[in-house]
């Protein structure tokens, strides 16, 4: 009850659908990958081929959104401080690995990947393409 945060009943259990649909975005994210994946940064497979379709073609982090929306669910849902502070800690830890992430697709792909860039929206489409 101490970390507690008042929140109405309707809108915890609506949280519900948004984390399901943020797993769902991700694992779909996922499945469009492919063998392409690789879990780490410890580097790009040169066998990998830069995927920009599905939802790719839409954003460039799929599988960092479905993540954010989920953990962003998850507290709300708990409506406690003791989950809503990890969840924002691990969205920023996320969030940081992205310039190293991008770095290595840059070296990997070179143009390909920076015409993507300009093209296609880290998260959100018609925001933050690069310029």
């Amino acid at each position: 009850m101490f970390l507690s945060v008042s929140l109405p009943d309707w809108f915890r259990v609506s949280m519900v659908a948004v984390g399901i649909l943020g797993v769902a975005f991700l694992l779909w994210a996922l499945g469009t990958l492919g063998r392409n994946w690789a879990p780490s940064l410890s580097g790009v497979r040169r066998d990998t081929t830069l995927v920009t379709s599905g939802l790719y073609g839409i954003v460039r982090h799929p599988i960092y959104v479905g993540a954010f929306v989920f953990l962003v669910a998850l507290a709300l849902l708990s409506a406690n401080l003791l989950i809503l502070i990890p969840s924002l800690a691990l969205s920023a830890l996320l969030y940081a690995q992205l310039p190293e992430e991008e770095s290595l697709l840059l070296d990997r792909f070179g143009d390909e990947y920076r015409e993507y860039m300009k093209r296609t929206p880290r998260f959100i489409p018609g925001f933050g393409h690069e310029r």
